[in-house]
This record gives structure tokens, C-alpha cells and sequence, in this order.
């Protein structure tokens, strides 16, 4: 079955600008772990923002799980991602009035399918944080304390929280040095197994790619990018 499917994807920022993106044809299968290259400015968030209903394209079809993003309204759009998405932002998006543990347990407050897959959400958010080596002492400080590389991890343990059926991950590594790193991709690969989610990973830095099964190259798959070039 077919996680993501892109047809004839046009987006532009105004309507007199020029395409940033224009994906004639994407389709990821469920259960695949995707590596997405690109550089910086090439439009790789903008793709995230795409499949996870934040942007809505110009023209085209973007299809998650069956469901036609461009047909539901923004509330609509924003009701699936919570209940089906999970995503690693770039700038974290953790709300900063909220304690650690509360910005982790933030997805299934939003979404009743995935707070009934975890059960215990406390025992559920413990077992992620330390293995992300947070510190359970740091549990009900702001996310403010917290430097970034542990607000990254944060971010990841939020997102994987409730076992989504796709996981979204914008430059997750870029933070941490190289045993957090190698940490949380042995973590998330370890959930994304156990929970049989489809994973989309965005970064710059191609010596991560030998990790993943499907390996797309953005400046092949944007027509924009390739005609403005």
C-alpha cells in the first residue's frame, strides 16, 4: 500500500512567483525508510510541509494514507497530522510555557488514536527519554533550560510518542554530536521497525544515506529546480 503519493505538485510562494517545487510523480510505500538529499534552499522543509498538510500546493494532489491533503481544510488538515503524523521540526517547535515531559506527551494529548496505542503514557515517555539520556531529573523543567541538542531530543521523542504511522524528520542530526547521534538513529530506526512506520528523512549530509532502503535526490525530482538551473 502506498503511504505518500505526489501528482503534478506545483508550489509557489505568491502567486506571480516562479514554482519552488513542481513534483510531477512521487509514490513511498508503507513501511519504507527514505532518505531525501538535498541543499540548502533546495526546498526539502517545504516538500515536509507539503506531505504533513502545513502547505497546501498551488495544483496537484498530495495523498497520505489514502487521504487527499489538497480536498480538507486547514482544521482538517492539522486533525490528521496529529493523529497520524509524527514529525522532527528543524527549529524543534517546542512550546516553551510547557514542561519537558508535557512537550513530550504534547502528540497524544492532541490525538486519541495514538494516546490509546501507548497505554501508559508516562511508562511510554520515560522509556523514549531515556533512551534519548534525558535526565528524569530535568522532566518538569522549561524546555527554556535545556541546551540544543536536548531540546532536539526532546523533539524526537515527541514525535515518535503514540507509534504514527509516518515519521517526518527535517535535518533531526544537525544538533548533536556524534553518540547522540548514532544514539537516536538507533533509536528511531529500532521504533520505526517495531511500530512498522513509514519514514521520510531530510538532511544535507549524504553519508547518512547508506542507512536508508530509498534514496531520492531532490534536484532529480523538482522540475523546477531543474528548469531554473
Amino acid at each position: 500500500m502506498t503511504a505518500i503519493h505526489l501528482h503534478d505538485v506545483h508550489f509557489r510562494w505568491s502567486p506571480q512567483a516562479n514554482d519552488i517545487l513542481h513534483i510531477p510523480e512521487l509514490h513511498i510505500p508503507r513501511g519504507e525508510l527514505v532518505f531525501i538529499q538535498g541543499h540548502s534552499g533546495s526546498g526539502k522543509t517545504t516538500l515536509l510541509n507539503l506531505i504533513a498538510g502545513i502547505h497546501r500546493p498551488q495544483q496537484g494532489k498530495v495523498q497520505v494514507l489514502e487521504t487527499d491533503l489538497t480536498t480538507l481544510s486547514a482544521t482538517k488538515r492539522d486533525q490528521f497530522r496529529a493523529q497520524h503524523l509524527g514529525i522532527i521540526f528543524q527549529q524543534f517547535n517546542l512550546l516553551p510555557y510547557l514542561s519537558l515531559l508535557e512537550n513530550v506527551q504534547l502528540s497524544c494529548q492532541f490525538s486519541t488514536k495514538r494516546k490509546a496505542k501507548v497505554g501508559d503514557l508516562l511508562k511510554a515517555s520515560l522509556r523514549l527519554l531515556d533512551e534519548l539520556q534525558i535526565a528524569r531529573s530535568m522532566l518538569h523543567k522549561s524546555v527554556n533550560t535545556l541546551s540544543v541538542g536536548q531540546q532536539q531530543r526532546v523533539a524526537v521523542a515527541r514525535a515518535l510518542i503514540g507509534q504514527p504511522e509516518i515519521i517526518i524528520a527535517d535535518e533531526p542530526t544537525s544538533s548533536l554530536d556524534n553518540d547522540n547521534r548514532q544514539r537516536f538513529l538507533d533509536l528511531l530506526f529500532s521504533e520505526v521497525k517495531q511500530q512498522d512506520s513509514t519514514l521520510i528523512f531530510v538532511s544535507h549530509d549524504a553519508a547518512l544515506s547508506t542507512h536508508f532502503s530509498t534514496v531520492i535526490k531532490l534536484n532529480e525530482l523538482n522540475l523546477a529546480e531543474t528548469i531554473s538551473s
